[in-house]
């Protein structure tokens, strides 16, 4: 008899600890409010004007640049605010910030078929210097497009 009530306790232990379950704790990222800048007429910088969007606070300059790839909201839009031309087109090959200075090179899809206008190429470096630039570690900005730095420049 003894050994029957020891043997159904441990059963009833054994059901009871499989039926609990272990969650894991998820990481709570703190956030951070950062700018990021879209076509908007009149903006302040070649018609560019910021919105706001919340970014891991620890490492919040990648993903400030993919909100300004990804472009504006609807409620955005309805606001006046548009996307960067051919932002949507790009992916971002690299970032790096050190000793002050940001290099970011853009890669663009197959696709993109080139800058729709004069000003389009000049407003995205613009747009990516600006984003940047809040940061304090970013003092200085390079932006390059499949590897070349000189791409808002017709001159070459």
């Amino acid at each position: 008899m003894m050994k029957t009530i020891i043997n159904l306790t441990t059963v009833m232990i054994l059901f009871a600890c499989a039926s609990v379950s272990v969650i894991p704790q998820q990481k709570v990222t703190a956030l951070k409010e950062v700018k990021v800048y879209f076509y908007h007429d009149p903006g302040e910088y070649i018609d560019l004007a910021p919105v706001m969007r919340s970014v891991n606070a620890a490492a919040p300059a990648r993903p400030a640049i993919e909100a300004l790839l990804k472009g504006p909201t609807a409620a955005e839009k309805r606001r006046g605010f548009d996307s960067l031309a051919s932002a949507s087109d790009f992916r971002i090959g690299s970032l790096k910030i050190s000793g002050g200075t940001a290099r970011i090179n853009f890669i663009s899809t197959r696709r993109w078929a080139g800058w729709p206008g004069d000003l389009a190429p000049v407003r995205f470096k613009t747009a990516v210097e600006l984003t940047l630039k809040q940061f304090p570690a970013v003092h200085r900005v390079i932006v390059s497009l499949n590897g070349d730095e000189k791409f808002y420049d017709e001159r070459g």
